[in-house]
């Protein structure tokens, strides 16, 4: 965008300069792109559905771009002819999703927010876009006053249809809506009071109706289920028509952390329900079901990993070893041929952090890979080829076919013209090995310009198994510019953590925190999920240092979500780190056991006011503050009282920290987990990128986008204490 163009748009002039500074400019004689900027991060496409037509020939995608001037992600709806590898964007809406084919037409079918809510709408080959089920009656959702949070990062909107499902044959369609339910004053009683522990807003209450519409027009309320069920409200669509059966799970809460849930049935023909089983502690809610009528799953250990298919009667059908995993969302989603007997799965490689495809069989599991990722894919009916959405860390997303017979791969176009024309940043696949002989994968980001030898300031990118074969994902890097940072001479190292995978006991550990109770005790398990982490972080920026790659005096660390707990767990354990950054985090704080009991139990032992309180003084941040010598920034989304715990904890031990809270759209609004306001995100990645400057390269950064709060950071550095004056850095 021209910064004619930007004004026209109506974007301030403060950002549009803000864009231009953190642009570098290209090295002379520089024949092969341009360097990366700022608005090329935000601006950073993410295909989220794609779909075929019923004869193959066209395909249809929703790509989702930052629309600058309106301040949020916009939905453009393209159709693809895939033999003349052309393309028309035939509508931009503020949503999209669940893009499917009508089984027995030429149309589509999809659910978009024209700005009237979330609704399901028909789309024909020509473009057209005409409505299938609108519901006047729509629900605001996100984080917002009078609104059902339905999650944290879902940004405030309507919802008249939350999900969809057509049966095989196209005759039959179910679907799901919320319900307000009233919400008139009224006294509340224990467990419902409890429940309000964690309000930070007004919120309503719905309920979840599923609807089946038969082939006469005619709709029939299948049940209704509350806001608690988790599958309702955010695992929707997981259908399975079996006859005259539709299959479905619940969730029936039963206080455990992991969930419990059942299997049931609805007879479409009797108007009957019934429960095939009970399932808990699931690890993905797909509903994968196999070949032979049975569930796939993936069994053991890296080493050992089997691909492995349930049946009903409990009988289990070994496909050998494999090396993926499945169910990953992340990876393309799973689909079978009309009869039952052949399905494609998304796959996630345990070597590479790359994702593809497995065709799968009655007796056979075939592979198909690319050099890349594949993430998002249509199939045709009988399963013989794909259009997918191909990209890699390095590489941007790009419409390919694949012959799924011999798994050959032809490229179609590109999603976004502007990123192809970026020079690539040379980024290296990485194995470290901690003290303790665990794993952790990831890679390495070399800044632009890279002369061997030169020891480079370093800073580690974290977030649990997000850094993977996948184009500036926002997922992973948050509001971290690792192409900006590595453009401006960092060494950037994006780093897993160690895969439960690859070890007995680090799996118990992990799904000890998902149940909420161990075995193992508490001490094992913060060993396992976190300290082990802190010290694959230390031992890979010592391999660094030996191979002259990273300078080990000015290394600085950042994460959001769990990634916010390894940084906070990092700088009260290391003294390796002179400066932090630590988004929208909290878990692990005394105050977060309000909200996350259970969880915690698993973590601590008990309440922060009980026997436990020993294992929260040995390992909550906040309870080591004084530890601290890193500076410390917080952003954040919510405000928690478990973030400000941290902060208050680490002023009070003159630890340098500055905690930013970062607004919605309206004083009625917040921000989502991950920020979906473009406004926010510049802001966000600009104060990362001065932050780390000035305490790891003592620079004030001229281009930061608060200068009087940056003014601050000198009186933060000299009032440090003694503990922390040998350490490197400002003052």
């Amino acid at each position: 965008m021209s910064m004619r163009n930007s004004l026209r748009a109506g974007l301030p002039a403060a950002a549009i300069l803000a864009v231009a500074v953190l642009s570098p400019v290209a090295p002379a004689g520089e024949s092969k792109g341009r360097p990366w900027t700022l608005e090329d991060i935000l601006t950073v496409p993410e295909v989220k559905d794609i779909a075929l037509s019923g004869d193959g020939k066209l395909a249809i995608y929703a790509v989702e771009i930052a629309d600058l001037a309106a301040d949020k992600p916009r939905s453009h709806i393209r159709i693809l002819d895939i033999a003349a590898t052309r393309q028309r964007t035939i509508v931009t809406v503020d949503s999209a999703k669940s893009l499917r084919r009508i089984p027995g037409t030429a149309d589509w079918s999809a659910l978009l927010d024209l700005g009237a809510g979330l609704q399901l709408y028909r789309i024909t080959p020509g473009g057209m876009v005409q409505p299938l089920i609108v519901n006047p009656a729509t629900v605001p959702v996100g984080k917002a006053d009078m609104s059902f949070p339905i999650g944290g990062g879902v940004r405030p909107s309507s919802v008249g249809v939350l999900d969809y499902d057509w049966s095989p044959g196209g005759a039959w369609l179910w679907y799901s809506q919320l319900r307000a339910l009233p919400n008139a004053p009224r006294v509340r009683f224990d467990a419902e009071v409890s429940a309000l522990k964690s309000r930070r807003r007004s919120t309503i209450d719905v309920e979840i109706d599923y609807f089946l519409r038969g082939p006469d027009g005619k709709t029939t309320l299948m049940l209704s289920r509350p806001s608690k069920d988790r599958m309702a409200t955010r695992g929707g669509g997981q259908i399975l028509w079996r006859g005259d059966e539709v299959q479905f799970r619940v969730e029936t809460p039963d206080g455990s952390e992991g969930g419990r849930f059942e299997m049931r049935a609805w007879n479409r023909l009797s108007g009957t329900i019934r429960t095939l089983g009970v399932e808990h502690n699931l690890e993905t809610i797909a509903l994968l079901r196999g070949p032979r009528g049975g569930e796939l799953a993936t069994s053991g250990l890296a080493k050992t990993l089997d691909l492995v298919e349930t049946g009903p009667d409990g009988e289990r059908h070994s496909y050998g070893a494999v090396a993926f995993t499945i169910g990953d969302p992340r990876a393309a989603a799973p689909q079978a041929s009309r009869d039952g007997k052949k399905l494609v799965l998304g796959t996630r490689d345990l070597d590479a952090a790359r994702y593809g495809l497995a065709v799968v069989s009655s007796d056979d599991v075939r592979r198909v890979e690319s050099e890349h990722s594949l993430t998002r894919c249509a199939y045709d009916n009988a399963l013989l080829f794909a259009v997918c959405v191909e990209e890699g860390i390095a590489t941007p997303p790009r419409l390919v076919k694949i012959d799924l017979r011999d798994g050959r791969i032809f490229r179609l176009l590109s999603v976004s013209a502007e990123h192809d024309a970026i020079a690539p940043l040379t980024i290296l696949p990485r194995v470290w090995t901690n003290r303790d002989g665990y794993e952790a994968r990831g890679f390495v980001v070399l800044p632009r310009g890279y002369q061997k030898g030169k020891p480079y300031p370093a800073v580690i990118v974290t977030h649990g198994s997000d850094a993977d074969d996948r184009f500036a994902a926002p997922g992973f890097q948050w509001n971290y510019p690792v192409q900006l940072l590595a453009e401006r001479g960092y060494v950037v190292l994006l780093i897993n953590d160690p895969s439960p995978l690859q070890s007995e006991e680090l799996m118990a550990a992990s799904k000890a925190w998902v149940r909420g109770s161990g075995p193992p005790d508490s001490e094992t398990l913060q060993r396992l999920l976190w300290i082990e982490g802190v010290h694959i972080f230390e031992d890979a920026v010592d391999e660094m240092a030996i191979e002259g790659l990273v300078d080990r005096d000015r290394v600085g660390i950042a994460g959001y979500s769990r990634g916010s707990q390894m940084v906070n767990v990092a700088v009260t354990r290391s003294p390796l780190f002179r400066a932090a950054s630590s988004g929208d985090g909290g878990y692990l704080e005394p105050a977060g056991y309000a909200t996350a009991g259970s969880s915690y139990d698993a973590v601590y032992g008990g309440a922060p006011l009980s026997d436990a309180i020993i294992s929260y003084r040995r390992f909550a941040p906040s309870l080591n503050a004084n530890r601290v010598c890193a500076a410390l920034l917080q952003q954040v989304a919510s405000a928690s009282p478990s973030q400000i715990e941290l902060f208050e904890a680490l002023r009070a031990a003159k630890a340098p920290t500055q905690i930013s809270h970062y607004s919605g759209a309206t004083a009625a609004s917040d921000e989502t987990h991950v920020f979906y306001r473009p406004s926010n995100r510049s802001l966000a990645m600009r104060e990362n990128i001065a932050w780390f400057n000035y305490w790891l390269l003592d620079k004030n950064d001229t281009d930061g986008p608060f200068p009087k709060q940056a003014e601050s950071w000198g009186k933060l550095a000299r009032d440090r204490p003694d503990r922390c004056r040998a350490a490197n850095g400002p003052g």
